[in-house]
């Protein structure tokens, strides 16, 4: 008896889950579809900034400083600082070029709700399908190394990283081929995930 209730509970659970799965990617394929002004792009780009470039990081920061605690990596403070404000301006110039091809070519934002209305495959999408995500963690590792330490830095890194490229993998890939089909997949075969191919 217990077996089977766990069975049945265990289905449940996964049915559950492809259904919400199902329902949001659904969701956002319906947000290509709606007709959206400048202003409403712009405001969901600027809440868009907000959560990627200070909340999300804070989070991130804040559980580097409590690992921290017991693994503290530092290091000369110049030379911390110098690669903290390196990174810092890599990765926002990543993003920076990036948000501004969605912008410009494919009339949207990275931001879900503002989606562009067409596959970019320009710019930095001609050599990573992610660049948000790389120039989103490499501003993590800089901004969290320059708080304190190379750890906070690597904590932020890694938690952008896992957190960022499970969300692709289970939602955006999905979106993107229910939007854009066949186009989507030729595309994912011939560019790579998160490390940039600068030879196409």
């Amino acid at each position: 008896m217990k077996k089977s209730s766990k069975f049945i509970a265990g289905n449940w659970l996964k049915i559950y889950h492809i259904v919400m799965r199902k329902g949001y990617i659904n969701l956002l394929v319906s947000f290509q579809k709606r007709k959206t002004t400048q202003t409403y792009k712009i405001i969901s780009l600027s809440f868009g900034i907000i959560f990627f470039l200070v909340v999300f990081p804070a989070l991130f920061i804040y559980v580097g400083f409590y690992i921290d605690k017991f693994i503290h990596v530092a290091g000369n403070d110049a030379i911390r600082i110098v690669i903290a404000l390196l990174t810092i301006v890599i990765g926002l110039s990543i993003l920076s070029w990036s948000a501004y091809t969605l912008w410009k070519i494919g009339k949207g934002t990275p931001v879900p709700n503002a989606p562009t209305q067409q596959l970019i495959i320009s710019g930095p999408y001609q050599h990573i399908r992610n660049p948000i995500e790389l120039g989103g963690i490499i501003y993590y590792f800089g901004l969290g190394t320059i708080m304190g330490s190379y750890t906070i830095g690597v904590v932020a890194f890694l938690s952008g990283l896992i957190i960022g490229s499970t969300y692709h993998k289970l939602v955006e890939e999905k979106e993107l081929y229910a939007r854009f089909g066949d186009n989507y997949l030729n595309y994912k075969k011939e560019v790579p995930f998160l490390i940039p191919n600068f030879k196409r």
